[in-house]
């Protein structure tokens, strides 16, 4: 009892001890709001692929056309479902060119955009427009007879193909080209030739983001 003669009765509570495992299925249960408003990835990197198979160019040569055999190489990066970068290698090889014992051969570095027209269920077609140079080699006629040259200059190529996966991380490739490049007619001149290519091709998806 106070000076005011009132009683006066103090309660004393303790706060039991929570053992270490509650406390902590407590702080997760506590986190997991804050976690699901974390920031969300907002992207993630172009989807790359390579193929490799088999190419072959009908070559426009004078008097009468080759058919060259041989492989081809690309990388490409896609961008966007609709877009991508290929970057192309091909080196194709024909023998006994305009019945003379020397061969020709091409070999074709080109890199541009491709072009996906449709993806349905693993198929895609495509177009694409790739420029660059080409390497051309064969039997070049001459004031002494038939020699054997080459020249270097600038190459297109514009086509389309289809592309069909077959799994995660395998696909075919069939495509076709008109292939622009130039080749010599004497020692000293050059004119364009009008090339058909057609490839065929196994490709390699990279990642985990594969078409």
């Amino acid at each position: 009892m106070d000076s005011a003669g009132a009683f006066r009765i103090e309660f004393a509570y303790q706060i039991p001890e929570m053992k270490p495992i509650k406390l902590f299925i407590c702080s997760l249960l506590a986190a997991i709001p804050v976690f699901g408003q974390a920031p969300k990835i907002a992207g993630s990197g172009p989807t790359i692929d390579a193929s490799l198979g088999y190419s072959y160019v009908n070559l426009g040569l004078q008097p009468s056309r080759e058919n060259l055999n041989g492989l081809d190489a690309t990388i490409t990066a896609d961008f966007h479902p609709r877009f991508g970068v290929t970057l192309d290698l091909g080196y194709v090889r024909g023998s006994d060119v305009n019945g003379s014992t020397r061969h020709a051969d091409v070999l074709s570095y080109l890199a541009g955009p491709s072009l996906y027209v449709s993806r349905n269920r693993g198929l895609s077609t495509y177009v694409h427009v790739l420029g660059g140079g080409a390497r051309v080699t064969g039997a070049v006629p001459g004031p002494h007879g038939i020699s054997r040259g080459y020249i270097n200059q600038p190459a297109l190529a514009v086509g389309g193909g289809a592309e069909f996966q077959i799994s995660r991380f395998l696909g075919v490739r069939v495509g076709a080209d008109y292939l622009r490049a130039s080749y010599l007619t004497s020692p000293t001149a050059f004119h364009g030739l009008n090339n058909f290519r057609a490839v065929t091709s196994v490709v390699y998806f990279f990642g985990s983001n594969p078409r």
